[in-house]
């Protein structure tokens, strides 16, 4: 697993690099151009929930707060449905950025500055009334839909510092939405649902996350990584 992160978080590091490269003519340093973010935002499922599930009350003291969670790299359960670290994980140890705090173990715009990770494990990119209304039941009461407005909320905060700060704070600011829509079409198989009629949910989940990222680039974002969802069965 270690390995295959280092692997993706390479080749995400290696498409910013030559996408300034093509973007910006000219003799061009790739460790500055690494070394200009700040903070990471963060935003998905439990590929990149760092702790917010070990918060949220419906999904509090789940079983990734206990062994073997955690044992192969922190040592003990970490807020992450994995034994070791999470792709963002290792896109900060990359980027040498702090590591971007849970929502919801923050308040202020203090505990936001450095960066924020809204992402939450179980999460759908449909918003739960969308999936009853086809007949579906979300695994979490929790959608991408919520990230965003999590995300608006620290916007809002941020916005109390001056102007030349928020731009300072959004030029140097890495957007990572990892993969979003699997706990849907997991939701579409596990109620007895064909392949065909989950693929029906595609463009669904797109929408949404077209919409999301909408939301996320108006404040005039610096980078933004979109991830696929991974390969399901065999």
């Amino acid at each position: 697993m270690a390995a295959v992160a280092r692997l993706l978080v390479a080749l995400l590091v290696v498409f910013l690099v030559c996408a300034k490269a093509t973007s910006y003519p000219g003799p061009s340093d790739d460790h500055h151009d690494l070394a200009r973010y700040s903070r990471i935002f963060g935003f998905g499922n439990s590929f990149t929930d760092t702790g917010n599930a070990d918060i949220f009350p419906p999904t509090a003291g789940g079983i990734d707060t206990r062994p073997p969670y955690g044992e192969t790299f922190f040592g003990h359960p970490s807020g992450r449905a994995s034994d070791g670290r999470l792709l963002i994980d290792f896109l900060v140890e990359e980027l040498k950025v702090p590591q971007p705090l849970p929502y919801l173990a923050g308040k202020t715009a203090a505990d936001f500055v450095l960066g924020v990770n809204f992402a939450l494990s179980g999460a759908t990119a449909l918003e739960p009334e969308s999936l009853r209304s086809m007949g579906l039941m979300s695994f979490v009461p929790f959608s991408l839909v919520n990230e965003t407005k999590w995300f608006e909320h620290v916007v809002q905060l941020l916005n109390n510092s001056s102007a030349p700060e928020q731009r300072k704070i959004t030029a140097t600011s890495f957007f990572f939405v990892g993969e979003m829509g699997i706990n849907d079409y997991y939701a579409s198989l596990l109620s007895n649902r064909t392949v065909d009629q989950t693929k029906s949910l595609v463009p669904h989940v797109v929408g949404v996350i077209r919409s999301a990222i909408t939301v996320l680039t108006a404040p005039l974002l610096s980078e933004l990584y979109l991830g696929g969802v991974r390969r399901m069965g065999v």
